[in-house]
């Protein structure tokens, strides 16, 4: 039921069964967020099936630009970590797991998260996932997370998602902008700090900040 639907509905209902209609609405539209092993499992079986050509479409990327126009990525993203994660969990476990949880486990080798342990830690916040990991396994490399705030003006905003793209096109499409970022970040501070100087940037800012310079 939609919302315009609820509403004209509203008018005839006690109420009691008005605040529990809503109620239901709202709980239905919460569950989507959390759901996101049904709704990639869906995506997975009408790509399989190929439904989008039984639709008349030319290729499952236009079937799911025209399905789902506003959630398309969130969609692929969630399409990723399932097929990566299904195999080695089950679908009734995989359910409990959130979705930020998912994508860290898809990071792991597939003994790991096979681990009883480390598929009951998934099921919490990310950021405890992330820590058991990073203290536990740390041949995994999992690090927790620091947040950096940028604001750029918007030609600046232009060149950094230029510099993402690229990245991405060169490497690997699911690149995050943090590893584009640290890519970019290590190859300037080993660079020749002037094109015949022994020094990098990283070694040339060292002695610039020494009491001694």
């Amino acid at each position: 039921m939609s919302h315009s639907d609820l509403a004209a509905d509203s008018e005839c209902l006690a109420p009691q069964k008005r605040a529990e209609a809503r109620f239901h609405f709202i709980r239905s539209f919460d569950e989507q967020f959390s759901n996101w092993v049904s709704i990639a499992k869906c995506c997975v079986d009408a790509e399989n099936d190929r439904d989008w050509q039984v639709m008349g479409y030319e290729s499952f990327g236009k079937w799911l630009k025209e399905a789902a126009p506003r959630s398309r990525s969130y969609l692929y993203l969630a399409m990723a970590r399932y097929k990566e994660l299904i195999d080695d969990i089950p679908e009734n476990e995989l359910k409990e797991i959130p979705l930020g949880s998912a994508g860290i486990l898809k990071q792991l080798s597939p003994a790991v998260r096979r681990q009883s342990k480390i598929r009951q830690a998934a099921k919490g916040k990310p950021s405890e996932l992330r820590q058991i990991l990073h203290e536990e396994l740390p041949d995994q490399h999992i690090e927790p997370l620091e947040i950096r705030t940028l604001k750029f003006a918007q030609s600046q905003a232009g060149i950094f998602d230029e510099m993402v793209e690229c990245y991405r096109a060169i490497n690997h499409q699911e690149a995050t902008a943090e590893e584009a970022v640290e890519w970019l970040a290590s190859q300037w501070l080993d660079a020749n700090w002037e094109e015949n100087s022994p020094y990098s940037n990283r070694e040339k800012a060292r002695q610039l900040r020494s009491p001694s310079a």
